[in-house]
C-alpha cells in the first residue's frame, strides 16, 4: 500500500514538473487579478455591487451547507466544494474552450464582492481576511490546483488534437485528475470544512 501511495504521488510530482506547476501559478495569479478588480468595481460602481451581492447571496441560500439549526455543516461545506473542484478540472477535458478559466472568475468574483460589501458596511479588510484565512488557507490552494489542473489538461488534450506526439493522451489526464483530486484537493479541502464549519464561526462572533 505504501508503495501504490509513493507510485500516485511521484506521477503527481512529474505533472508538477511538466507544467502543472506553471498553469496553477497563472491561475493563482489571475485568480487575485480578478478579486481585486470586482472589489475595486463594486465600490465604485454600487449598483453593480447590489446585483452582483444579492446574486451571490442567492446561490449561497440555495447551497446544502448549513444544517437544521442554522449552523455550517463540514460534510456540507466538504462536499460542496469537493464536486466544485472535481467539476472544474472535468471541464478541462473539453479541447480549445480552457472553461477552467471561466469558472476561476467566478470563484474570485464571489470573494471581490463579498470584500466590497464588507468595506460598505464599515467592516475593516483586516476583518474579513481574519474570517477568511483559517479556511482559506486550505480551500484557496485547493481551488486554485484544481483550475490549474483543469488548464493544464485542457492544454495537454488541445496538443493532442493537434498531433503533437509529446501531449498527454486522455486516459493519463483522467489519471491525473483522480490523482491530484484525492491525494491533494480532497485532504485540503476536508481541512478547510472543518475550519469553516468550527473555526470560522468563532472568530465571527468576536469580531462581527
Amino acid at each position: 500500500m505504501k508503495d501504490l501511495f509513493q507510485l500516485r504521488y511521484t506521477a503527481l510530482i512529474q505533472a508538477w514538473q511538466r507544467g502543472l506547476a506553471r498553469e496553477t501559478a497563472h491561475a493563482g495569479a489571475a485568480f487575485v487579478i480578478v478579486a481585486v478588480f470586482f472589489y475595486a468595481a463594486c465600490l465604485l460602481l454600487p449598483q453593480v455591487r447590489e446585483a452582483l451581492v444579492g446574486l451571490v447571496l442567492s446561490v449561497m441560500g440555495s447551497m446544502p451547507i448549513t444544517q437544521e439549526d442554522g449552523t455550517l455543516s463540514a460534510l456540507g461545506l466538504l462536499s460542496n466544494n469537493l464536486q466544485a473542484c472535481a467539476f472544474i478540472m472535468v471541464y478541462g477535458l473539453i479541447p480549445f474552450l480552457r472553461l477552467p478559466a471561466l469558472t476561476l472568475g467566478i470563484n474570485a468574483m464571489v470573494l471581490g464582492v463579498l470584500a466590497a460589501q464588507y468595506t460598505v458596511e464599515g467592516i475593516s479588510l483586516f476583518v474579513y481576511l481574519a474570517l477568511l484565512l483559517p479556511h482559506g488557507i486550505f480551500e484557496l490552494p485547493a481551488i486554485t490546483l484544481a483550475l490549474g489542473t483543469g488548464l493544464y489538461v485542457c492544454t495537454q488534450l488541445t496538443r493532442r488534437c493537434r498531433k503533437q506526439p509529446d501531449a498527454l493522451p486522455l486516459w493519463d489526464c483522467l489519471l491525473l485528475i483522480s490523482r491530484v483530486l484525492l491525494l491533494a484537493v480532497l485532504p485540503l479541502l476536508c481541512a478547510a470544512a472543518l475550519m469553516e464549519a468550527y473555526v470560522t464561526p468563532l472568530l465571527a462572533s468576536l469580531f462581527l
